[in-house]
């Protein structure tokens, strides 16, 4: 089974948005519009790669669609802090 990394996907937006985050060694979907208010965070695990490194892309927006965006990270180590923006 592979090496996992865990990291931390924080809200820096200034709204309360729903996130969708994909493993991007994977493809699969790892969180599927879960809430996430302002300032808050929430734990996201993906697939490592052989150098013990993940990589996502995520997608948010606010309920009412004013936000809507997305961010490719690669090179995440387990335990790092990310944010949306």
């Amino acid at each position: 089974m592979a090496d996992t990394i865990h990291f931390n996907l924080s809200n820096d937006q200034m709204s309360d948005v729903n996130v969708n985050v994909w493993d991007d060694r994977t493809s699969k979907q790892v969180l599927d519009t879960v809430p996430l208010n302002q300032g808050e965070s929430v734990a996201v695990e993906v697939v490592a790669d052989s150098w013990g490194k993940g990589a996502a892309h995520w997608t948010f927006a606010s309920s009412d669609g004013s936000i809507n965006s997305n961010k490719r990270q690669d090179g995440i180590s387990d335990g790092d802090e990310c944010t949306l923006g």
